[in-house]
C-alpha cells in the first residue's frame, strides 16, 4: 500500500556558511593524496591532506576535520551538488544565487531563503527575530553591494528581514537599551523614530503592505528590547566549559549564539566565517596552510554545535 506521508516537524534552520567555498576535496570529499611542498605542480595536485575515517563506514574526510568527522553519524553527507554556471565568477554572485534562488541581476530585491522560512512559518517565538544572521559586515567596498542585496527580505517585507550581528561576543548589546536611558526617554525616542520614519521614501511612497511591514518590524524590536528572550544573545551568560568549548574565535562563537537563539526560538540562524574577497575561505594564494587554519576554526565548533543539539533533542 501505499507510504502515509510523514508530517514534517523542523521547525528551524542553522546554516553555517563557509564564504568564499571550501575546496571540497580538502575537506569534505578527499581524493588522491599529494603531500603538500612549495613549488609542487597545480596538476599533480587533488588533495593536500590525508585521508582520515568518520564515525559512518565508506565515508571519509581529510585530515584536520577529526571532530566532525567523530559525529556525521548524525548527519548526512550530500556531495552531488554542482553549482550554476553563472558566467562572470565573482563568489558574491554565487551567494546570491544560493541565498535566494535567483541568479543576479533581479529587476527587485529578492528575499533571502531566512525572510521565505519567517514568512511561511511565522514567528515560533514573538519576541525572537524569526531571522538572524550572524557574522557578516554589510558595510564597506568590495562586493558588498551584492552582499547587501541579498540580506533582505525584499518583496515579503521588512518585517521578515535580518536581524544582523556581526560580532557574537557583543550580540547582547545589540538586544539592550543604552545604560542610563529612562522609560521617559525610551518611549520619546520611539515617537523620534516614528516621526522619522514618517519621512522615509518607503514609507512615505511605498505601499500599504510596506508601510504595516515597516512598522511590524519596529514593533518587534521594541518588543525584544524588553523580553526576558534577549539572555539569549548574551553569550556571558553559558557556562565557561561550553563557551570554551565552541570559542575558535568569531565563527565558533557564532555556532553556540545560533544554538542558544534556536533554542529561544529563532526560526532560521545564519552564521557565515564572513565574505571578503580574497580572505578566510577565499583561498587564492597558500591554499595549503590557509585550509589547514580555516578547518581548524571550524572542526571544534561544528562538532559541538551537532553534539549539543543531539543531547537536547533538537536534531528530532
Amino acid at each position: 500500500g501505499q507510504q502515509a506521508a510523514r508530517k514534517a516537524s523542523a521547525d528551524a534552520v542553522i546554516v553555517l556558511w563557509m564564504a568564499g567555498g571550501m575546496a571540497q576535496t580538502e575537506t569534505f570529499d578527499p581524493k588522491r593524496y599529494t603531500p603538500f611542498e612549495p613549488g609542487v605542480k597545480i596538476e599533480r595536485v587533488l588533495s593536500t591532506f590525508p585521508t582520515i575515517d568518520t564515525a559512518v563506514d565508506h565515508i571519509k574526510f581529510t585530515k584536520g576535520l577529526e571532530q566532525i568527522a567523530s559525529v556525521i553519524d548524525r548527519g548526512s553527507v550530500i556531495r552531488t551538488f554542482q553549482a550554476a554556471d553563472l558566467g562572470f565568477i565573482l563568489h558574491s554572485r554565487h551567494q546570491y544565487h544560493w541565498h535566494t534562488g535567483y541568479v543576479p541581476p533581479q529587476p527587485m530585491a529578492m528575499p533571502h531563503l531566512g525572510a521565505v522560512i519567517s514568512r511561511t512559518l511565522g514567528p515560533k517565538n514573538p519576541d525572537v527575530p524569526a531571522f538572524i544572521a550572524v557574522g557578516q559586515t554589510v558595510e564597506g567596498a568590495g562586493e558588498i553591494g551584492t552582499l547587501k542585496a541579498f540580506h533582505t527580505a525584499g518583496f515579503l517585507g521588512s518585517a521578515h528581514g535580518p536581524f544582523l550581528i556581526v560580532d557574537p561576543q557583543d550580540a547582547s548589546s545589540a538586544v539592550r537599551p543604552p545604560a542610563g536611558l529612562g522609560e521617559q526617554r525610551f518611549v520619546s525616542r520611539r515617537h523620534l523614530l516614528e516621526t522619522l520614519l514618517a519621512q522615509d521614501p518607503v514609507y512615505r511612497d511605498g505601499s500599504d503592505f510596506q508601510r504595516e511591514s515597516l512598522v511590524r518590524s519596529l514593533d518587534a524590536a521594541h518588543r525584544l528590547l524588553r523580553s526576558p528572550s534577549a539572555k539569549a544573545f548574551d553569550l556571558s551568560r553559558e557556562p565557561k566549559e561550553t563557551f570554551d568549548a565552541y570559542n575558535t574565535g568569531r565563527f565558533g562563537q557564532g555556532c553556540l549564539l545560533a544554538r542558544r537563539l534556536v533554542e529561544a526560538g529563532a526560526r532560521y540562524v545564519e552564521v557565515t566565517s564572513e565574505y571578503i574577497p580574497f580572505v578566510y575561505w577565499d583561498t587564492h594564494e597558500h591554499g595549503h596552510e590557509r585550509a589547514a587554519a580555516m578547518k581548524a576554526i571550524i572542526d571544534a565548533p561544528v562538532a559541538q554545535l551537532l553534539r549539543d543539539l543531539d543531547d537536547r533533542g533538537l536534531l528530532n
